[in-house]
């Protein structure tokens, strides 16, 4: 079962990852489709397929091949992966309310879940893991590979 995720940038803490796991142990998911430029709900569905060890299918966007329509395009191809599509919306987002719309237009089910924002400096102390995952900082990839394990 191949779950689309789909949500806000500005919402990044463990009310999302509780909506996500909550959703995998309802439907059986053993993939999560989503996409990878945007932050927030799509970072944390990366993040929680690489936590189980989940199949993660990213769709990126394509302007090479879509000059116009590149995140339309993108939205529907993650859809027509997806048995269910899970959205998790601040209300505010367009992009959200767009792909919701494009849901509905596809006919697949979906569970579509309202969160209020939260303080996003505050947020960023208490979620330091999700900061580090989200980050291209070369600095946290300074990592020693000349090591010899020894099994």
């Amino acid at each position: 079962m191949k779950l689309g995720v789909f949500g806000s940038r500005t919402l990044k803490d463990s009310r999302v990852k509780e909506i996500i796991i909550d959703e995998i142990k309802k439907t059986g998911a053993d993939t999560i489709v989503t996409t990878q430029e945007p932050l927030g709900v799509c970072t944390i569905a990366q993040q929680i397929a690489k936590e189980r060890a989940m199949v993660l299918e990213l769709h990126f966007l394509n302007f090479e091949k879509y000059s116009r329509g590149a995140f339309e395009h993108r939205s529907d191809d993650v859809i027509k992966a997806s048995d269910k599509i899970l959205l998790i919306h601040d209300g505010v987002s367009k992009g959200t309310s767009n792909e919701l719309k494009r849901t509905e237009k596809f006919k697949k089910p979906y569970r579509y879940e309202i969160l209020e924002q939260t303080d996003l400096e505050i947020q960023k102390r208490v979620d330091f893991k999700l900061d580090t995952f989200e980050t291209n900082d070369d600095d946290l990839l300074d990592v020693d590979t000349d090591v010899d394990f020894d099994f």
